[in-house]
């Protein structure tokens, strides 16, 4: 019987990955437009924006731009929007473009050639920030802000807020920063918290307006879970679904996303685990084909990286 369900659950899988592919569009002869920057463009400063016709029954596009100078793929991304803001060094480059849904891809355009020419105005200039990501979460105080370098740069001015509420403090400041990267000292990040950090390239002529991201300090462990279902000491047949649910009541200043472990045994001290099962949802469902007593426990994980204690034991029998 359970060989006959295995057999059913692949066919079935192999069914709708089949309707999936039938039911996206085909866009395997259907083309895009380049519009901006076409051919031979000259771009100064560092900001090129992409810039394309949408394609009806694509999801999303495949970008590609080249360095003419060695031939390296300097980005390879897959975005969702007609347009793409990068920054980019001086030199030569290509780009090209195609649209891509679940089943087909239509072909890329044809390269399109554009120069880039370091510009001493960096007022309309692109600083990219590269770590931490936007709406980090961490139990860390005292990691490394980067970004990357403009090329007409003297240096850089960086900022770390805190968000109170609907305003905002700042709680550290540092100018003349000439590598693009800086590391907070023990001590400015007392609170868990919401802070933005903020970074502007400056020169003696000009400066870039501040680019940000918002990150979470977040060092308090998720609280134990509390157990919802099964009853305690509820009975079940070796042909029911067993459904189990619990839920976290996370208290602290920033509450990180959590992720569940259950673990299953049939003795209360678990000294060996039946069923593991992490999953980011507050429930999971399973039968049980052996008749006994069955003991089970949950426990959290958030991603700022803490670490809760597991919840009460509960248990259920299988008759």
């Amino acid at each position: 019987m359970k060989k006959l369900n295995r057999v059913f659950y692949v066919f079935l899988a192999v069914l709708l990955y089949q309707c999936d592919d039938v039911l996206e569009e085909d866009i395997s002869d259907d083309s895009i437009a380049i519009i901006a920057p076409d051919d031979g463009a000259a771009i100064e400063g560092n900001l090129v924006q992409l810039r394309w016709t949408a394609l009806d029954g694509a999801d999303g596009y495949r970008l590609q731009i080249t360095s003419e100078n060695n031939r390296a793929i300097v980005l390879d991304s897959l975005v969702d929007q007609t347009r793409f803001d990068y920054q980019v060094e001086p030199g030569n480059y290509t780009w090209r473009i195609r649209g891509e849904n679940f089943a087909y891809n239509s072909p890329y355009t044809f390269e399109s050639a554009f120069s880039v020419v370091a510009s001493l105005d960096l007022t309309n200039q692109l600083l990219t920030l590269e770590s931490p990501v936007e709406d980090r979460y961490t139990n860390e105080v005292d990691f490394n802000f980067t970004w990357q370098r403009i090329s007409t740069a003297d240096s850089y001015e960086f900022e770390l807020l805190r968000v109170d509420g609907s305003g905002e403090t700042s709680v550290f400041q540092e100018s003349n920063l000439v590598a693009a990267t800086i590391g907070l000292e023990d001590g400015i990040v007392t609170e868990d918290n919401a802070y933005i950090w903020q970074v502007k390239a400056v020169n003696a002529t000009s400066e870039t307006r501040f680019f940000r991201r918002r990150f979470f300090v977040d060092t308090q462990n998720p609280p134990a879970p509390t157990l919802n279902g099964p009853a305690a000491d509820a009975s079940f047949g070796t042909t029911d679904e067993v459904q189990f649910s619990w839920s976290f009541s996370d208290t602290g200043t920033v509450q990180s996303p959590i992720s569940s472990t259950l673990e299953i045994s049939t003795d209360e001290n678990f000294s060996t685990i039946l069923l593991s099962d992490t999953n980011d949802s507050d429930e999971f469902t399973n039968t049980f084909t052996t008749t006994g007593t069955y003991y089970w426990r949950v426990r959290g994980a958030d991603t700022a990286g803490n670490n809760g204690d597991n919840s009460a034991t509960g248990s259920f029998s299988v008759d």
